[in-house]
């Protein structure tokens, strides 16, 4: 999320991370690029902890953040609101700290789950209201229902934009949810018109399968259409090219990388070493390489099964180096990734993807008239 609103042009005051292995990369690439960011913008800390500690109250644009997802997420235990790994509790306080122009949080789609749906709408209620503060002991649901009767006016107007990266030429099939604030003194602060989505499904299948220029940009055969798909691909073949860009491949992913040797460093290309052992099992079955990838997961231990393979046409299979899984993410071949697999790919994994960041802040910039 740093790297894509940097791209867009906001400069960071601070970069807020507890994990020692995410806040390693962090410094690492600003010693890189010291344009990014400076080392020390980079604070390896609670988020709870460092507010406690600000004595000055900055001005900011902006303040993004991906609060954990853990509570939220399909893979995990479902706790929620009563998960001690959640924090939109401290994501909302530095909102009522700070009142910034913009506010963008990221999380899995899971936060939508019916089963969660109350809590999803107060975390909205608050961002709507902040100055409404939470009291000490006050339940969340007391809380809510004291925001809801209250006759502050909203500070912010609040979006949902649901994400998939595929949509806006991430080669990854990655959907996540956006809560975007837009505060009410801002020019188009009730207007969002959503961030535009520029790639198809459609327009890769017809270059697939009716016009065949997909395989002929990778010197390949058409192969047959597969049987799933025929009767997508009767209708597409009757209808007009689809309007905007196809959605982008693994294999465009992976287009001029060296094939990896496993066991070896492959020279001149940081993080791109061979990862032997590729094998399918139950539900994890690898990416197919004419496709949008799997969604990048980070899983228990950093590296989460078949989503971090590749499937080719032939059957076989490999992993994902860590450079390729980083380009999967929209990650530029200059930013590395140092420490070990295991860690190195749950950092990836828990990224939100480079360009949709940029994507969304771009539009924000855009829309709102903002200089970041």
């Amino acid at each position: 999320m740093a790297l894509g609103m940097r791209r867009a042009g906001f400069r960071h005051c601070a970069l807020i991370e507890c994990n020692h292995n995410a806040t390693r990369v962090l410094r690492h690439n600003a010693c890189l690029d010291p344009a990014l960011w400076s080392r020390a913008a980079v604070r390896e800390q609670d988020v709870r902890v460092w507010l406690v500690e600000l004595e000055d109250t900055p001005v900011v644009s902006l303040v993004a953040g991906g609060p954990p997802c853990q509570p939220f997420s399909l893979a995990g235990v479902h706790a929620g609101d009563i998960d001690d790994r959640n924090m939109f509790p401290a994501a909302l306080e530095i909102i009522r700290r700070l009142l910034p122009p913009l506010v963008v949080f990221e999380n899995v789609p899971g936060l939508t789950r019916p089963s969660f749906a109350p809590y999803y709408q107060y975390v909205q209620a608050q961002l709507r209201r902040p100055t409404v503060r939470p009291r000490d002991a006050e339940l969340w649901f007391e809380h809510f229902d004291r925001i809801q009767r209250s006759r502050a006016l909203p500070r912010y107007q609040v979006y949902e934009e649901h994400v998939e990266a595929a949509d806006i030429g991430v080669p990854q099939n990655r959907r996540r949810v956006f809560l975007i604030g837009i505060r009410t003194d801002l020019p188009g602060a009730w207007n969002w018109p959503g961030v535009n989505r520029d790639h198809s499904r459609d327009a890769l299948l017809y270059a697939q399968y009716v016009q065949s220029t997909y395989w002929d940009e990778h010197d390949l055969p058409q192969p047959g259409v597969p049987s799933r798909l025929r009767t997508h691909v009767t209708r597409l073949k009757g209808d007009e090219r689809p309007a905007g860009q196809r959605w982008r491949t693994l294999r465009d992913a992976l287009s001029g990388l060296p094939t990896p040797v496993d066991g070896e460093d492959t020279a001149g290309v940081a993080n791109h070493h061979g990862i032997p052992g590729a094998r399918i099992y139950a539900k994890h079955t690898g990416s197919p390489i004419d496709w949008p990838a799997k969604a990048i997961k980070a899983g228990v231990h950093g590296v989460s099964g078949g989503e971090a393979m590749i499937r080719f046409p032939d059957a076989s299979l490999r992993y994902l180096t860590i450079r390729e899984a980083a380009r999967v993410q929209s990650f530029p071949d200059t930013y590395e990734f140092p420490g070990p697999r295991s860690r190195v790919m749950g950092i990836i994994g828990n990224a939100v993807a480079v360009a949709v960041a940029e994507t969304v802040s771009r539009s924000l910039i855009k829309h709102c008239g903002l200089l970041p």
